[in-house]
């Protein structure tokens, strides 16, 4: 992980110039959104100068339409008359 240090003494404040994709650990530009060698999405970069992996909210909500189909069509066949 490249490190970029600015400014000098105690106060140093230190800014990454790659990060480090969550999935397959490979160094990528800051600027990349999707890693280039696993295609995982990825974020900003966190505390340790790893990526944060960004929420797949497409998965979440098909899993909620499921989840709430499964229900009605469980009281529909089972409950209703």
């Amino acid at each position: 992980m490249a490190v970029k240090r600015t400014g000098k003494g105690k106060d140093d404040q230190v800014g990454y110039v790659t990060k480090k994709c969550p999935e397959c650990y490979a160094y990528v530009k800051m600027e990349a959104e999707v890693c280039p060698y696993c295609k995982t999405k990825i974020g900003k970069v966190g505390p340790h100068g790893m990526a944060v992996r960004k929420v797949d909210w497409k998965s979440y909500l098909t899993f909620g339409v499921a989840l709430v189909a499964l229900v009605i069509y469980l009281w529909w066949a089972f409950f209703s008359k």
